[in-house]
């Protein structure tokens, strides 16, 4: 059989498509990582990581921790001691499974990733089916909500990638597409299954009442909280949203005519009150209820460990993440939006059935400038209603208008045209305009791990043997000072804490970089620098080429410091605390 037939026998077939299109999403994204591994120079190691590897090395900390038998999380990129605290435990877990099953880390870190994609693009499918009628409206959304994104691209040919000083969303934030998202962490890619499995069962418990429904709301509530915990901001509004729309509607049929007859139009209070007097309303807000209090719990104990630990409270607040200005979400959710807007506007009969997913645009809307630390994390799986959305106006309403068009009429009448050829061509063509951003995206890291391995992605083996002495010989409990990227790595594969290591999780970044830049400046009285190894209690410091680069200090000279461990360029020294 031809392969086209093939593909279309699967297209007509729901059950085989997303399947066939799962693969397909699996095998892209894994190419980069098999690209890295295989051509990795001989005197580096690949970490298994493509992007973002501080943020990355955070979460190799978490499953070490686990590994080691742990399960809360204490942050080793810190040197301030601290109790450790159910925060973070999604990787701490991984970990566990790891140790249990004798996996390497970097096993489990790939198959969790793996396991996650494959969770994410099946529950788009079925997201995007319940809101899609025909095959081609449905394979239509499904292609754009996994490998679409935005015209951030735009920026690149126009020669202003960093315009209004921020980087395009499309290149900038994993969050803001699907296929993005996929590329890079477990912990979001599952996060966002979860938050389409939540909308989709507020909305249906709209259409049917079910306290099963609203049980199993609350407890994926609850692992949303132990894989992205924030993101309750976001389905709880989104619930309010749409329990606020549901409310207005019924209002709206309270005023209405009855069977086709006139009577009189109640008082605004009365009204107002209309739904409460509905048998309708009170299971559903009893339902609401059950999906957000079941998780609350967690969330009080959150509360308790930010306002109780002063560690923990300093990683909340440096975590900050801000938004993009507004001009770069119109890029990179602007046609989609346009396309939903016409739909709305065209077809102003199916507005009920794509209200949830217009609330979820507006819960995003709402939250991307709220006073909140991870403003730009709101975006996360938004692009799923935009999709829907963009279809339906293209499908619905563009491709009809096209058709009757006097442009196409003539088109078709060549006999190598039909209006079914064309439809499929301007829907492919648009599938690969809004797909560029994530082919640029793929390519670049592609190439990376190929022809330019860049630094912290590839560590030179030097590193790598040294963080392995550590791991094996180095105490546990001790606190090492290096560069900010040493400590990143040292706390994330040895185990050990850090003076410095992570931008958010290192409390009093902005003053630990500078005081570690003063203990390696050469000028910098010894006096000083045994009074700051004191206060941080280090055990261990570590000197090679990153610290070089910070100064000329010469730790030979140092008597407080004797040299225990030694390669080609790496030298770890142990302290002599004695006065």
């Amino acid at each position: 059989m031809k392969f086209h037939l093939f593909v279309q026998r699967l297209t007509r077939n729901g059950r085989f498509f997303p399947l066939l299109i799962t693969l397909i999403f699996i095998g892209v994204l894994f190419l980069p990582y098999y690209l890295g591994y295989t051509f990795v120079p001989s005197d580096q190691a690949f970490t298994g990581i493509l992007m973002n590897p501080e943020d990355s090395q955070t979460y190799f900390a978490k499953m070490l921790q686990g590994y080691d038998g742990q399960w809360l999380y204490t942050i080793p990129f810190t040197a301030e001691p601290h109790e450790p605290a159910l925060v973070g435990v999604f990787y701490v877990w991984l970990g566990q499974v790891a140790r249990l099953t004798g996996l390497s880390l970097t096993a489990v870190w790939h198959l969790s990733r793996i396991i996650a994609q494959i969770i994410l693009s099946l529950t788009t499918y079925w997201f995007v089916a319940a809101f899609t009628k025909e095959g081609s409206e449905r394979w239509t959304a499904y292609l754009l909500a996994l490998f679409g994104s935005g015209l951030g691209w735009v920026l690149f040919l126009w020669g202003q990638p960093y315009w209004l000083d921020a980087f395009p969303v499309d290149f900038k934030q994993p969050g803001a597409h699907l296929f993005f998202t996929a590329l890079t962490y477990p912990h979001i890619t599952l996060g966002t299954a979860l938050i389409l499995f939540s909308v989709w069962g507020l909305w249906r418990l709209q259409e049917k009442s079910s306290w099963r429904l609203a049980l199993a709301l609350g407890l994926a509530h609850i692992l949303l909280g132990i894989a992205y915990p924030f993101l309750l901001y976001l389905v709880a509004l989104v619930a309010v949203l749409l329990y606020l729309s549901k409310w207005i509607a019924e209002m709206r049929r309270e005023s209405a005519a009855v069977d086709g007859e006139e009577r009189k139009k109640p008082g605004l209070f009365s009204s107002f009150l209309f739904p409460l007097r509905s048998a309708f309303f009170l299971p559903l807000t009893g339902q609401y209820a059950i999906a957000f209090l079941i998780p609350l719990p967690l969330y009080i104990y959150f509360a308790y460990v930010l306002y109780t630990n002063e560690v923990f409270a300093a990683w909340d607040v440096q975590a900050a993440t801000l938004s993009a200005p507004w001009p770069h979400y119109l890029l990179a959710y602007g046609p989609m939006l346009l396309l939903g807007a016409l739909h709305l506007w065209r077809r102003p009969s199916e507005r009920t059935a794509v209200t949830p997913l217009w609330m979820w645009v507006l819960a995003v809307a709402l939250l991307l400038y709220a006073p909140l630390n991870p403003q730009r994390r709101f975006v996360q799986g938004v692009h799923v209603p935009l999709a829907i959305l963009a279809t339906l106006g293209l499908l619905r309403v563009i491709l009809p208008w096209l058709t009757r068009s006097r442009p196409w009429q003539k088109l078709v009448q060549h006999p190598r045209y039909s209006s079914e050829g064309l439809a499929k061509l301007l829907i492919a063509g648009f599938l690969f305009v809004m797909s560029l951003s994530n082919l640029y995206i793929i390519a670049s890291v592609s190439l990376s791990a190929t022809l330019q391995p860049p630094d912290l992605l590839f560590r030179p083996l030097d590193e790598v043997t040294a963080v392995a002495w550590l791991r094996e010989n180095g105490l546990e409990t001790a606190v090492l000072l290096g560069d900010y990227q040493t400590g990143n790595y040292v706390a994330a594969q040895a185990g050990q804490h850090v003076v410095l290591g992570h931008w958010a999780e290192t409390v009093a970044y902005e003053q630990k970089v500078a005081d570690v830049a003063r203990f390696y400046a050469a000028d910098t009285p010894e006096t000083w620098r045994q009074q700051f190894l004191q206060a941080q209690h280090v055990a261990y410091v570590w000197y090679g080429p990153r610290e070089q680069a910070l100064g000329g200090f010469d730790p030979e000279t140092a008597v407080y410091l004797q040299p225990i461990y030694a390669n080609t360029t790496i030298t770890i020294y142990s302290v002599d605390q004695t006065p």
